[in-house]
């Protein structure tokens, strides 16, 4: 395992039946390629951690996390534990069956303070093509 990298097995799973994306249980989308399973990679961190890119969404000052599926549904739910309160993002990808909107991939992450008050962080670092394709900010 890389260092600075979570385990694979402390990832949650979310797609849209042409491609998928890893949740690390810190918030962290370590991995996903699109349009397809066997695109380029946008995030790798879990191959990189330094180098492979990712879009993290956590908690400013969690003291623990937990991680689990909204039931009966493919939307991911990263549960932030503070001193103050707890907070969390929903992750999900919608599976459309429009043909109109095959091409379109969308990667829906939504931040809630569900108990008294949680500050978040947010960091984009796209790194496409498993980072060989510079990008701009």
């Amino acid at each position: 395992m890389p260092e600075g990298s979570l385990p694979i097995a402390d990832h949650g799973l979310i797609g849209d039946l042409r491609t998928v994306a890893l949740v690390g249980g810190n918030g962290t989308i370590d991995w996903y390629c699109s349009p397809s399973f066997d695109a380029p990679s946008v995030f790798a961190a879990i191959l990189d951690a330094e180098r492979g890119g990712a879009f993290e969404l956590s908690a400013v000052s969690a003291e623990r996390t937990k991680q689990f599926y909204f039931p009966d549904t493919n939307v991911l739910i990263t549960r932030f534990f503070t001193e103050e309160g707890v907070g969390e993002v929903q992750d999900f990808m919608p599976v459309c069956d429009d043909s109109g909107e095959v091409d379109r991939h969308r990667l829906i992450r939504r931040v809630v303070c569900t108990r008294g008050t949680a500050g978040f962080q947010a960091r984009i670092a796209p790194r496409f093509d498993y980072g060989a394709q510079p990008h701009t900010a």
